[in-house]
C-alpha cells in the first residue's frame, strides 16, 4: 500500500504538466492572434478606419430607418412636372389640364373656382396660394391673357338689336346673347357657361355673377332679358359624392365634403333644410344653392 504524500511531484512530471498547460494555452491562443493579425492587415491595405461606438449606432440606426421607410429615398424626389408646349390662357384650363402641370385635384378644383371669377395677369396667377411656387415658374412663360379684348366690346354697335320679346335666358343661345345691345360674344359665351355650370338660373340677377359681368353692362341688358327657371339641373344629396356638389358654383369643398359626412352618420337626409346642419353652410349660402338641391 503506498503510503507517501499524494500531492508530492517528481520534477520530471512538474516540468510534464507546465509543459502541457503551455501547449494548450498555445493551441487555444494562436487562432485567434492570427485571426486579429490577418484583420488588421486587410484593414491597413483598405485604408478603414476603425469607427467609434457612436458612428457605429448611428449607422445602425440609419440602416434600421431605411428598411422601416423604404420609400422615403423616392418619397423625397421632386414630380417631374409637364412642362406646356405652347401658349395658353389660365382662365380655359380644365380640371385635369391643371392636374397635369402638377396641382393636386383639390388644388385643381379650387383654381377652377377662382378662374371663373377671372385671372387678368402672372401676378395675380402667382397669388393664389393653390398653386405652389414650381408650378407656377414652369408654366408663367405661356401664359396669355386675352381679358383686355373685352372691354372692346362695349364700344361695337351691333348689327341689330332684339324683337320686343325678352329672351328667357334659360332657353336662348349663345347667337341669340350677342344680338342684345352691349352684350358681345365673350359675355354672352360666359353668360351659356355659368347657366351650364349653375343648372339654370332661377333669377336674372344671377348674370351679375357671370366672370367679368359688370353693374354697367348688366344695366344695359337687363331690359332685353327675362329669367323662366323651367327644369333646374339639380343634384341629390343623398346619392351625389363630394366631387359632384362641389362641382356647384354656390358650394365649396369644405360644404360638400361636410354634407357627404352629415349624409354618412345619417344614413340618408329626410329633407333638404338638413344640410344647415353644417357650420360651415350659413343661411346665404343655403338660400342660394336650396333650388339646385334634391332629395
Amino acid at each position: 500500500m503506498f503510503q507517501g504524500n499524494p500531492f508530492d511531484v517528481s520534477r520530471r512530471h512538474q516540468r510534464g504538466i507546465l509543459v502541457l498547460i503551455l501547449t494548450s494555452i498555445l493551441i487555444i491562443f494562436t487562432p485567434r492572434l492570427l485571426m486579429s493579425l490577418h484583420s488588421e492587415e486587410f484593414s491597413t491595405e483598405l485604408h478603414i478606419t476603425p469607427i467609434s461606438k457612436n458612428q457605429h449606432w448611428r449607422n445602425e440606426t440609419h440602416r434600421w430607418n431605411r428598411r422601416k421607410n423604404p420609400y422615403r429615398k423616392w418619397s423625397s424626389k421632386q414630380k417631374k412636372l409637364r412642362k406646356p408646349t405652347e401658349k395658353f390662357d389660365p382662365n380655359l384650363l380644365s380640371k385635369e389640364e391643371w392636374m397635369s402641370f402638377g396641382l393636386s385635384e383639390k388644388q385643381a378644383s379650387v383654381v377652377l373656382k377662382i378662374a371663373k371669377r377671372g385671372i387678368d395677369s402672372n401676378e395675380e396667377l402667382q397669388k393664389i396660394k393653390f398653386i405652389p411656387e414650381k408650378v407656377f415658374e414652369n408654366i408663367k412663360d405661356f401664359t396669355k391673357y386675352d381679358v383686355k379684348e373685352h372691354s372692346k366690346e362695349l364700344s361695337k354697335k351691333p348689327e341689330f338689336e332684339p324683337s320686343n320679346q325678352k329672351l328667357n335666358i334659360n332657353q336662348t343661345s349663345e347667337q341669340e346673347l350677342m344680338e342684345i345691345k352691349g352684350l358681345g360674344p365673350f359675355y354672352a359665351r360666359q353668360i351659356m357657361k355659368y347657366q351650364q355650370s349653375l343648372g339654370g338660373f332661377v333669377r336674372k340677377e344671377q348674370i351679375l355673377e357671370v366672370w367679368k359681368m359688370t353693374p354697367e353692362i348688366y344695366a344695359q341688358i337687363q331690359a332685353f332679358i327675362q329669367c323662366e327657371p323651367g327644369n333646374l339641373r339639380k343634384i341629390s344629396i343623398n346619392t351625389a359624392s363630394a366631387e359632384e356638389l362641389q362641382a356647384h358654383p354656390y358650394l365649396n369643398w369644405n360644404q360638400a365634403n361636410s354634407i357627404v359626412k352629415m349624409r354618412t352618420q345619417k344614413g340618408r337626409f329626410h329633407s333638404i333644410p338638413e344640410i344647415k346642419e353644417s357650420v360651415i353652410i350659413d343661411e346665404e349660402t343655403f338660400e342660394k344653392v336650396r333650388p339646385y338641391l334634391s332629395l
